[in-house]
């Protein structure tokens, strides 16, 4: 039980200390989006050629897709520079007093950062996601009424495709956070050692790295070398563009079985694990750090 109310302890302080980042200028994105929705009707600046007006099944599907993805690349962004400063950041304020009061290892404490921006923050972006979701709807259904022959969405089959994306949005969520752990985990364990500078340093490093092989080499290897190579195709995540074209294209309703079999194959499974080995592998080692270096 004491474990618990540590653990939990040290996840409300990370949201605390990050919850502008994470959940109200989210909320102010929310905002501005819903007041653009009803100045666009209510002053009627929408304008649709009578020859291109979509199935407005469609427009909601690919417009909640599109919002999901909105959602994932300001995670991404967020993410970055949260743990470009998260392992560091208590070492520069009165903060320190409250890790060094409670029984926790400097390991527990990093370990909370990294499972904060790993699934509590996305979990508040993925929500926020749905009611931006939510919003498009109704900006759909209004849409019906000032488009002549947009027509109306049928709330059923609405609410089916919000969760069948719902859904795949999840688990796309959660594949792309597993995927790209070990980049977070770089840029916060440089962090808990160079603080803000790790941002920059996180694509320095790995720059100078690539250079260095391919002088030392002379260019024998594949272009740009080994490293540039590898990093480039660990960079690389997702569908197709041919899946998705064919969620733009598709006439049938969005199909989240056929769409997660496709991300599920696409996945390099041995690379996931190698990723998460060397995620806990650069914790370990800044909690090593902390802990032998911050008084």
């Amino acid at each position: 039980m004491h474990t618990l109310r540590s653990w939990r302890a040290l996840f409300v302080r990370e949201y605390l200390e990050h919850r502008i980042a994470f959940l109200w200028f989210p909320l102010g994105i929310v905002a501005l989006l819903a007041l653009s929705i009803i100045a666009a009707f209510g002053f009627q600046r929408i304008r649709v050629e009578p020859f291109f007006l979509p199935e407005a099944m469609k427009v909601y599907e690919v417009g909640y897709l599109a919002l999901l993805g909105f959602w994932l690349a300001y995670l991404a962004i967020a993410l970055f520079f949260y743990f470009g400063d998260a392992f560091n950041a208590d070492r520069r304020n009165n903060a320190m007093f409250f890790w060094k009061s409670m029984p926790v290892t400097d390991l527990k404490i990093l370990a909370s950062k990294f499972l904060s921006g790993w699934t509590v923050f996305p979990l508040v972006i993925f929500v926020i996601a749905m009611v931006t979701g939510l919003m498009f709807y109704v900006a759909v259904t209004a849409a019906a009424w000032v488009l002549p022959g947009f027509g109306l969405l049928n709330p059923m089959t609405a609410l089916g495709a919000f969760v069948q994306i719902t859904l795949f949005g999840l688990i796309y969520y959660a594949l792309t956070l597993l995927w790209y752990a070990p980049f977070f985990a770089w840029v916060g364990g440089l962090s808990s050692v160079f603080g803000r500078w790790s941002l920059p340093l996180a694509f320095v490093i790995p720059g100078l790295l690539a250079v260095i092989e391919n002088i030392s080499f002379f260019g024998s290897g594949p272009v740009g070398g080994y490293v540039a190579q590898y990093l480039g195709y660990r960079a690389q995540f997702g569908l197709s563009d041919a899946d998705y074209t064919l969620m733009v294209m598709n006439s049938l309703p969005f199909d989240a079985g056929l769409f997660t079999s496709r991300v599920l194959a696409s996945v390099d499974w041995t690379q996931m694990a190698i990723g998460l080995v060397f995620s806990g592998a650069v914790i370990w080692l800044a909690s090593e750090y902390r802990r032998r270096r911050i008084v």
